[in-house]
């Protein structure tokens, strides 16, 4: 466990989760290539991250974006132009955004499972809130599957909150943590700490918070959007025709129900279907592709593999057809 100091003139790591509503999915893909274009001429920027959910434990959106200071990330989250991209994309948001600055070191995704724990606490009990932090930590690092417990102080015009980052290996490891009676127990001797407490779930690790000497996660722009948006048909094409063929055919459109209907319950199955499970999996399953950074040869590999996917499955569609018209 670590309290860290004021990083005013060092990298800091701004991490943002938000959730979004499922017909959103695709316009807040298109959205961040967006941000991460204005971002490109931002003084101080470094590097932009978007992390899918991973419902259903994780169903936020997490964005982390680099900045080479405190000063140069306050600067955009109070600029006219991040609060007109908002706007863009305000009406797809489930409830508010929440917002942490923490100092960064470098960024490395890993397959670890996280908990951003906010407190406010009182003036004058600093000591007395390290201290109770300290029997939490030791408490949590008898429980399999515990990586790191991290304090972030508060940074002023950043954050008022002190931040605990807490990671286990595994969801399943977490829940045990988080559910466990010594932590209850330790909750209530700390209640004059927990008014103000607010815990967020992240499906990834802080390995971005510690030294990692690796390279920085690449930027968002133009090759990000194309990619993506190839990602979204490959799996919105064979969801609208199957549901076509076996669902809406049969099952809707021969009863008589009006075509404006029927499209609207098919748009509202496939969004649901996308948005919970199919593009996140996809995304994950070409995650190897997607960063523009990737070797030449990787690249050539995952256009040549969307090219494959994609015929076979207008092959499958037309075979399809002709078995559904010749009956």
């Amino acid at each position: 466990m670590s309290a860290s100091a004021d990083p005013a003139g060092q990298p800091v790591a701004l991490v943002i989760q938000r959730r979004i509503a499922d017909d959103g999915f695709a316009a807040f893909v298109r959205w961040n290539g967006e941000v991460g274009e204005v971002l490109k001429a931002w003084p101080g920027f470094l590097s932009q991250e978007v992390v899918p959910p991973q419902p259903p434990a994780h169903v936020d959106w997490v964005t982390i974006v680099r900045f080479a200071s405190p000063a140069a990330a306050r600067a955009w989250l109070q600029s006219e132009a991040r609060a007109k991209l908002i706007g863009e994309v305000q009406r797809y948001f489930v409830g508010s955004e929440d917002v942490h600055i923490l100092p960064d070191s470098g960024v490395q995704r890993d397959s670890a499972v996280s908990a951003v724990i906010s407190f406010k606490v009182p003036e004058g009990l600093e000591d007395a809130f390290l201290k109770w932090q300290q029997r939490i930590q030791a408490a949590e690092a008898e429980f399999k599957g515990f990586l790191r417990h991290k304090i972030e102080r508060p940074i002023p015009g950043l954050h008022d909150e002190w931040i605990v980052i807490l990671s286990f290996d595994s969801d399943a490891s977490l829940n045990a943590w988080l559910d466990s009676p010594v932590r209850q127990t330790l909750l209530s001797e700390g209640e004059r700490f927990n008014a103000g407490m607010n815990v967020k779930r992240a499906s990834y690790g802080f390995n971005f918070w510690f030294p990692s000497g690796k390279t920085q996660s690449p930027e968002q722009g133009p090759d990000f959007i194309w990619k993506s948006n190839l990602i979204v048909l490959l799996v919105l094409y064979p969801v609208v025709y199957l549901w076509g063929i076996f669902v809406s055919g049969p099952l809707i459109d021969s009863h008589g129900v009006p075509v404006w209907l029927s499209l609207f319950v098919g748009n509202l199955v496939s969004t649901q279907l996308l948005g919970w499970w199919l593009v996140p999996a996809a995304f994950k399953a070409l995650d190897w592709w997607i960063a523009p950074k990737a070797a030449v040869s990787r690249q050539i590999a995952g256009y040549a593999l969307l090219a494959v996917l994609y015929a076979a499955s207008m092959g499958l569609y037309a075979l399809l057809l002709a078995w559904h018209w010749g009956r």
